[in-house]
């Protein structure tokens, strides 16, 4: 089976590393493609692709982790971010080490080869381009922001994002993934700043409506203060489906199990609450409702159980398949 994660940040790790851990359980043969959004410009990852004029490789970072059969201290490395030393503070080893392959290699596309072979990849990994984009937006009252960092910042309804260069084109092997796709996974993650940067690169939203995967969104457990305040599982749908022609999302995921009254306190106090979801709006909005248990606290935080989604992830793929099959005999 193959699956394509479409996203960033830390959600889109937490889905490859539920799929990479039932592979290896036997329980599915996948083979996992992730095609990661390159517009982050914040913290270290920001720094560098200013000072290297190249794509945020952050969220790549991640991703090699999530996927590799590297050694464990490879990857305990890649994550360590240098503390009280000048010029290096805050900086993540593993940003620092992809920048170094990309200047060995001469271009992103090389840099991202010799990465996979580094992290030991049995899949794929991908930029959703390689060409250098910012990330930009315009709130509701008119007013605008450049910068995928500063977007939340304003704490306003955001009406639409866009790339700068506008339409920038799909990195190698970005349109052959989708195509080969027995099924596509929106998130989990950041509605406007990891999963639709990547539906603004020149010719995916068609490449994904065309595909005969089955496509599955994956709301995200809370919202997220400045980004989707107040938004309900309907209204992610919703915004998602913006980006996309219609009748591009045939199943959305939702969450239903809570967390303890002390962890959801603490995150309210930050602007973030728990996503409401309505079986009956998302399927309005044409998308066939997936209501699961699927929360997990873990360090102090609220994160997707990695296991628990992927083995869903997977039933929905043949879940659509049959479906397909129905139609196709009606």
């Amino acid at each position: 089976m193959k699956v394509v994660g479409i996203g960033g940040g830390t959600g889109l790790p937490v889905l490859l590393s539920g799929l990479k851990s039932i592979r290896q359980r036997s329980e599915c043969d996948v083979k996992i493609t992730a095609l990661v959004a390159v517009s982050d410009s914040g913290g270290s990852s920001g720094e560098i692709r200013r000072a290297l004029g190249t794509p945020a490789v952050g969220d790549l970072r991640n991703c090699f982790i999530a996927l590799g059969d590297s050694q464990p201290v490879l990857k305990a490395l890649s994550q360590h971010r240098f503390q009280a030393i000048d010029g290096l503070y805050g900086h993540s080893a593993g940003n620092l080490l992809l920048s170094a392959l990309y200047q060995m290699a001469g271009d992103f596309d090389g840099m991202i080869r010799l990465a996979s072979h580094l992290f030991q990849l049995r899949d794929q990994v991908l930029p959703s381009t390689n060409i250098p984009v910012t990330l930009c937006a315009e709130y509701f009252d008119g007013s605008a922001v450049r910068d995928e960092a500063n977007i939340p910042l304003k704490r306003k309804p955001v009406k639409r994002v866009w790339l700068d260069p506008d339409k920038p084109s799909p990195a190698p092997g970005v349109l052959d993934a989708i195509a080969q796709a027995d099924i596509i996974v929106f998130g989990p993650g950041s509605l406007y700043t990891s999963i639709i940067p990547n539906l603004l690169v020149e010719g995916l939203p068609g490449a994904i409506h065309k595909s005969r995967a089955v496509k599955v969104y994956v709301c995200n457990l809370m919202t997220q203060a400045g980004e989707t305040e107040g938004f309900t599982a309907a209204d992610h749908l919703r915004a998602l489906q913006g980006y996309l022609p219609a009748g591009s999302v045939d199943f959305c995921v939702t969450n239903s199990s809570s967390a303890s009254p002390l962890l959801l306190d603490r995150y309210a106090k930050s602007g973030s609450r728990l996503v409401c979801s309505s079986i009956e709006e998302i399927s309005r909005l044409g998308a066939g409702p997936e209501h699961a248990e699927l929360l997990q606290e873990s360090g102090g935080k609220i994160r997707h159980d990695s296991v628990a989604l992927a083995r869903l992830v997977v039933s929905l793929a043949a879940k659509g398949k049959e479906r397909e099959v129905l139609c196709a005999e009606s």
